[in-house]
């Protein structure tokens, strides 16, 4: 059975295709417009152990800092500070992800209408552990669109495990900040 990646893990992973990445408003913009592209690929690449760990760790402080400071910036209030800190770094996970996906043919749309992600979806909370039933909805998503599930490589279903966690917690806490 595949795990969720803890809440923790995931929040570093890295952001939004940029299909998805459209304007959204300064609010909900402002962290990852606040690090390079560079940087985002970077901590994407950490959150799923590539690279060292302090390196890592120096990322995710540093969009800390960023996130603070568009916190202040937006009046965005203290109760909902690592709200946003969460947001900003699960946008920055799902781009990251979406590319390492579409790189393996991989779509992520599957696992959005798999698991019904969206703005008007049901958004289900997988900041913990994903259900055996949410896992075979996914894997039968990618079978039905055509996708020869015995050949993909096993860290392609990390990948598909981490987009589906850090897309629940980027729909979860996106709400927070919507007016």
């Amino acid at each position: 059975m595949m795990k969720a990646f803890p809440a923790g893990l995931v929040l570093m992973l890295a952001a939004l295709p940029a299909a998805t990445a459209a304007q959204e408003g300064a609010k909900l913009d402002c962290g990852v417009a606040g690090m390079d592209v560079g940087q985002r690929s970077l901590l994407g690449s950490a959150m799923v152990g590539e690279g060292a760990a302090d390196a890592q760790e120096a990322l995710i402080k540093e969009l800390a800092a960023i996130v603070d400071g568009c916190a202040e910036s937006q009046g965005i209030a203290a109760d909902l500070k690592t709200a946003y800190f969460d947001y900003s770094i699960a946008r920055v996970a799902r781009e990251w992800l979406s590319s390492r996906m579409a790189e393996s043919n991989m779509s992520t749309v599957v696992i959005d209408r798999a698991l019904d992600f969206g703005p008007t979806g049901a958004n289900p909370d997988l900041s913990q552990e994903m259900s055996e039933e949410q896992i075979m909805k996914i894997v039968q998503a990618y079978i039905d669109s055509g996708v020869d599930i015995e050949k993909v490589d096993p860290k392609i279903w990390e990948l598909v495990g981490a987009y589906a966690a850090s897309t629940s917690i980027y729909w979860n806490r996106r709400k927070n900040f919507l007016d």
